[in-house]
């Protein structure tokens, strides 16, 4: 029996502990402001507008930050201090909800000059996501013995989803009874949270060896000659992005579709959350009795399968159960093709490699919200959906392909 089975504790006693514990509840917290600026900024600027490209846009500037910093974050993530760089990240995204918050409050919603500073402020929010998902990556396998890597990959994932499953109707009902300014004020907070946090836990030291190559060609090397099945699975977290862009783009006009308001939108990202928290508790007896090969292809089997379904929904009531499934299935998928990566890669390229991770999950959001939104202006809301999950449904046939290669 090897060290890392020895190492390998349940759910319970892995969020006991000093160093792990802290982390994962301070970064759900953190996640679940996120949901209350992200549910908030989505409103709001439908409400301004009318439009579901300028609520794309928003998802926009906070994503292509992660399109063109991420590079340069992993290569900075594997030359300094990680748990520095993400208390830097985290700071500068408080710094900017706080900003939009000030405003809000100052002059009001119709006060605001359109949009932008909405925009503005998630671009901010962006730059700091950029430099800090590398980083809280690549801490990750730091904070847990060996033997506990693959349930705490899961764990990092489960917050965002529990977050999901709880911060969208929040977000939605404080944006309706203290209104927007305070629901930007309480994203603010969220940060400092995840703050405190980091200022707590001391993660285990990691060394590395000298002479390595430290420059971004090296980690992108690695990924394209060394090991092309990093790259594959880069491919499926890419589909991912594509494939729950919906999620965050479309629901406020399929709510008004499907004949609801603000409260329906909330519902609808919970629902999503609500099915990635079922697929949580179940995924280590699952990985355990597939193996993570195919719980990734089924995973993004269950995220396609259930965007379609939210296309053809012809009520609330199924387009919840819809976008359940697709939670399920994309909190399956996450976590078995990150851990499969994080497995892979060598401490030193750790930073670079999930800067890749962060560009194919986080970098496709500014394109998929702009097919998206653009989609859903042209033809109808629900359309732009189905084509959305086309995508991970595609993704899963080459990973299937590539069952017979080595693990």
């Amino acid at each position: 029996m090897g060290a890392g089975r020895l190492a390998r504790r349940s759910t319970g006693g892995l969020l006991r502990d000093r160093t792990f514990g802290p982390f994962f509840f301070g970064n759900l917290v953190s996640n679940c402001g996120t949901w209350f600026q992200n549910v908030a900024a989505a409103i709001v600027v439908f409400n301004l507008t009318g439009s579901a490209v300028l609520v794309g846009a928003v998802s926009v500037a906070q994503w292509v930050p992660s399109l063109a910093l991420s590079l340069w974050a992993g290569a900075v993530t594997d030359r300094v201090d990680r748990r520095r760089l993400l208390l830097a990240g985290q700071l500068l995204a408080a710094a900017a909800a706080a900003g939009l918050a000030v405003w809000t409050g100052l002059v009001g919603v119709q006060g605001l000059p359109g949009p932008w500073p909405v925009v503005g402020a998630a671009g901010l929010i962006g730059i700091g996501v950029a430099f800090s998902t590398p980083a809280m990556l690549a801490l990750v396998p730091a904070l847990v013995p060996p033997g506990d890597l693959d349930l705490a990959i899961a764990l990092n994932s489960v917050t965002f989803n529990v977050a999901r499953a709880v911060g969208p109707a929040l977000g939605a009902a404080t944006l309706a009874t203290l209104g927007a300014a305070a629901t930007f004020g309480i994203n603010a907070a969220s940060y400092l949270v995840l703050v405190g946090a980091l200022l707590a836990v001391r993660p285990r030291p990691i060394r590395l060896a000298d002479g390595n190559d430290r420059s971004i060609r090296a980690g992108m090397r690695y990924v394209r000659r060394t090991d092309p099945t990093s790259a594959l699975l880069l491919a499926g977290i890419a589909a991912l992005g594509f494939g729950t862009d919906p999620v965050n783009t479309l629901t406020p006009p399929l709510a008004h579709e499907l004949g609801g308001g603000d409260q329906l939108v909330g519902l609808l990202v919970s629902a999503f959350g609500v099915g990635a928290v079922i697929a949580a508790l179940i995924v280590g007896r699952l990985r355990r009795r597939w193996g993570q090969r195919t719980l990734g292809f089924t995973g993004l089997i269950g995220l396609g399968l259930g965007m379609l379904a939210l296309a053809a929904s012809p009520s609330p009531a199924t387009a919840l159960a819809a976008l359940a499934l697709a939670g399920i299935g994309f909190l399956l998928a996450i976590t078995a093709l990150t851990t499969r990566l994080q497995r892979r890669i060598p401490e030193e390229l750790r930073g670079r490699v999930m800067a890749l991770w962060s560009i194919a999950f986080l970098g496709s959001r500014p394109l998929a919200a702009l097919l998206d939104g653009a989609l859903a202006d042209l033809l109808s809301p629900h359309r732009a959906t189905a084509a959305a999950g086309v995508i991970p449904l595609a993704t899963a046939l080459l990973l299937w392909r590539e069952r017979h290669q080595p693990p």
